[in-house]
């Protein structure tokens, strides 16, 4: 019966009416070989049924009868069977629900929950099959207009299972959101609330997938620079065609011709160069964090719990610094922790000292950092250590004193301003930078040989107390607005002459 399957389809989509009855007999059909896979199951009778199933999810739109008992029976069928099916048939059944998607013969929500449940089977070909089909069937979802209805029902659906669910299917779930984050189709807030749940999962993976995301730059360059791949190609084979047409310009006649077509390519290139380096403004997820003060509190109490890999702890610190240092908050226990791990020995140090002047903002009380400054100096910054390790100690004082710069003393800013005169360029680079920091913030701190002439740069008031603000007696910027409006007039009446004075 199976050998006429592709002839049936093929008149079934022809004369539908005509065909109804033999229909009928191969899904009752079907029906039959399901009930027999699970008394003795086979491998010839696993190909028989697939092929049954293929044959009435393309032909079941021709009849609306089986429309609802037809997705109902593939669903039960791989929920409650789904250990013992065999990863062919699980794959046939999947594939026959996204036909029937694509044909509108189910709904998305439903689907995408079934999903879901099934990303924690032990089959990775089909964990990575249904992985690609719930982003892109999300973003073709919400390509002209955002569904948020089915959005909210899979985001809640998504956050019961980083709890419930294997951590297999977390992790992928996970992974699932960051993707649709970084191409632009669940940028919202609840998005990123429920990935900053995911930092506190107990399961490492989980908890690494979601600090990935939240410590990195820019969460949508990921995905232009996939989406892109292609044209560097295109503009590599470009440039590669010019460098050969440079090499044949000079052994022809017609050089100069050519050698002007060159330079307009070389132009375009260096424009399209120009406007791939181009910063563009990326906006942190960690600004759409519904309560930041919560999530950095739960994410130190974390640090106590993480025992297996230090790597994880450093991820975890470096993401309170960002946290803290972004939202201005307060968590004065984070950097006598902090303290604890910054030595010359330590290999991460230097990520350990980027976190510290991270977290440093105007409104941490100077008493509070102010101890972990002097560590910072004490254990950097001395003439046994090496070169590198005193360049580094100064600058990551500088940073912390460019957020926080009432933490410094004015016997610790002294002493390390005399390695101005150090042998090493590195390290009397990094001392000069603090000076001339200080100089912009409160020069009398410094000695009277470092002050230097005051200018423009120079603040004679000094730097304001701790939480006292200076109110600003003009808008920044203004000036360059009336300098451009003066050139205008001025240009307009050069131009224009006695009409512009006329009008």
């Amino acid at each position: 019966m199976t050998s006429s399957l592709p002839t049936l389809q093929n008149l079934i989509r022809r004369d539908p009416t005509s065909y109804k009855d033999d229909f009928a007999v191969q899904y009752e059909y079907l029906k039959s070989k399901i009930t027999l896979f699970f008394v003795s199951p086979s491998s010839e009778l696993n190909d028989e049924i697939s092929e049954l199933i293929m044959f009435v999810s393309h032909c079941l739109k021709c009849y609306p009868i089986y429309h609802e008992e037809f997705p109902k029976m593939l669903e039960d069928l791989i929920r409650k069977h789904n250990s013992i099916l065999p990863s062919e048939l699980r794959v046939i059944i999947c594939k026959s629900l996204i036909i029937l998607r694509n044909r509108d013969l189910y709904q998305p929500v439903l689907l995408m929950k079934l999903f879901f449940e099934l990303l924690g089977c032990p089959d990775k070909s089909l964990r990575e099959m249904l992985k690609l089909h719930i982003i892109t069937d999300i973003r073709n979802i919400n390509l002209k207009n955002s569904n948020n209805k089915m959005n909210r029902a899979i985001q809640a659906f998504i956050h019961t299972m980083l709890f419930k669910a294997s951590p297999v299917a977390a992790k992928i779930a996970i992974q699932i959101m960051i993707e649709l984050y970084r191409k632009h189709v669940w940028n919202d807030a609840k998005t990123v609330n429920i990935i900053a749940d995911a930092c506190l999962s107990t399961h490492n993976k989980i908890m690494v997938a979601a600090l990935t995301f939240f410590l990195s730059n820019d969460p949508s360059q990921n995905a232009e620079n996939d989406g892109n791949s292609s044209e560097e190609e295109e503009k590599k084979e470009k440039a590669k065609k010019i460098s050969s047409m440079v090499r044949s310009a000079g052994f022809t006649k017609k050089a100069k011709n050519k050698m002007k077509k060159l330079e307009r390519a070389r132009l375009i290139l260096r424009k399209e160069v120009k406007k791939k380096r181009a910063p563009e403004g990326s906006f942190l997820a960690v600004h759409l964090l519904n309560d930041p003060q919560t999530f950095a509190e739960k994410l130190y109490k974390e640090l106590g719990r993480l025992n297996d890999k230090f790597e994880i702890k450093l991820m975890v610190m470096q993401l309170i610094a960002r946290v803290v240092g972004i939202h201005q908050l307060f968590l004065f226990n984070f950097y006598p922790y902090l303290q604890k791990y910054l030595s010359h020995s330590q290999v991460h140090c230097t990520k350990i000292l980027a976190a510290a002047a991270q977290a440093a903002h105007q409104l941490v009380p100077p008493d509070v950092i102010e101890p972990l400054l002097k560590h910072i100096a004490n254990t950097f910054i001395s003439d046994h250590q090496t070169n590198e390790v005193m360049a580094v100690g100064i600058n990551s004082v500088r940073e912390i004193c460019v957020r926080c710069p009432l933490a410094m003393d004015k016997d610790l800013l002294q002493d390390l301003a005399q390695y101005k005169k150090h042998t090493d360029k590195g390290v009397s680079t990094a001392a000069r930078s603090l000076i001339s920091l200080f100089r912009t913030i409160n020069r009398s701190m410094l000695a009277k040989v470092d002050q230097g002439k005051p200018g423009e740069n120079f603040e004679e008031d000094g730097p304001t107390d701790y939480g006292a603000s200076k109110p600003l007696e003009a808008i920044p910027g203004i000036e360059f607005l009336n300098s451009s409006d003066e050139e205008e007039e001025e240009g307009c009446g050069e131009d224009c002459g006695e009409e512009c004075g006329g009008g």
